[in-house]
């Protein structure tokens, strides 16, 4: 995959990125390991992670893995959300866990809700910045990470200004790179509009029936790095997003080129149409989804890397999601 600027960052990346959020969480040592190795083999070389993903040891495997080729990788992580420590027990419940959705995927919101009581979310205090960063450098294997987010932030983030200034330190002692913001729309487009210091990295989620990231970051895509998770929005929006394009295909007042490019819809076309409306012009420098099968990581990479709609069929399905959503 072809190299882009980042805003002007300094840093370079493909547009697609590596989702850490399942690593030792919904995934295990091994076949979060699989997808790492597969993701770089790819040309993958933005990875996103948190201090709580994978209960507090995401960072630490992702660290692992990047022995050796830390200095051809971009690390976006995040403080904010504390993850309970694991016990052995609760070591054993995971693996426990995982193996249930392998045979019933439908226990996933069940699961997730028992999941949900092992974090801590809002720790926003300038003891859990300097905490959070020093562990991640410690896990990561680093002694600066690129990008360091508040994760799912709230707007009250940005009237502490106390906490904006210890970042800004972070980032004059070089531990870090670039101090940023992963929020809610509403959240990112407050300090956008207010151009919260020493915030230049923008994270929001954004799939095709909700694309607010379009205008806010088509205007500031120098000023900022813009990066877009949760692509896909769920089984939901997946389903009708399939829906919409099938119907796509089997109308005659689309043209025939179009319309015999969606007639299979299998996953690395659905993948094109999907990534293509979230990045094609709208400023979005990368997208990362959450991807650990290795049969979707090269569908998410193809469709990034040899798109097979133009301009001009991009801005078709876009308009024809917009009008479904």
């Amino acid at each position: 995959m072809q190299e882009i600027e980042l805003g002007n960052s300094g840093l370079r990346a493909p547009q697609l990125g590596f989702g850490c959020s399942a690593i030792l969480g919904r995934s295990g040592r091994a076949e979060s390991l699989r997808a790492l190795a597969a993701a770089w083999d790819y040309g993958i070389r933005f990875f996103d992670t948190a201090r709580s993903y994978g209960y507090g040891e995401s960072e630490a495997l992702l660290g692992e893995f990047l022995e050796g080729r830390r200095d051809q990788a971009v690390i976006a992580t995040k403080f904010g959300i504390l993850a309970a420590s694991q016990s052995g027990w609760k070591r054993v419940a995971k693996a426990v866990a995982r193996q249930l959705l392998a045979v019933a995927p439908g226990a996933r919101s069940v699961l997730q809700k028992g999941a949900a009581s092992q974090f801590s979310s809002g720790q926003f205090t300038i003891p859990v910045l300097q905490q959070s960063i020093e562990q991640s450098l410690c896990k990561l294997k680093t002694d600066c990470v690129d990008i360091l987010f508040m994760h799912a932030a709230p707007s009250s983030v940005l009237e502490q200004d106390d906490l904006l200034e210890a970042m800004g330190r972070l980032v004059e002692a070089g531990k870090v790179k670039i101090a940023g913001l992963s929020a809610e729309p509403d959240v990112v487009a407050l300090a956008v509009e207010r151009r919260t210091p020493p915030l230049r990295a923008m994270q929001l989620p954004c799939n095709v029936f909700n694309l607010p990231a379009a205008g806010m970051a088509s205007g500031s895509a120098a000023r900022y790095v813009w990066v877009a998770n949760h692509p896909y929005g769920g089984v939901v929006r997946v389903q009708r997003c399939r829906e919409t394009l099938r119907a796509m295909a089997a109308s005659c007042e689309l043209d025939a080129i179009l319309r015999e490019k969606l007639g299979t819809l299998e996953d690395r076309v659905f993948a094109d149409a999907v990534l293509s409306v979230i990045l094609r012009d709208t400023g979005i420098h990368v997208v990362i989804p959450a991807m650990m099968r290795v049969e979707h990581i090269r569908a998410n990479v193809e469709a990034v890397a040899n798109s097979r709609f133009d301009d001009r069929e991009i801005a078709q399905i876009r308009r024809a999601l917009a009008d479904a959503a």
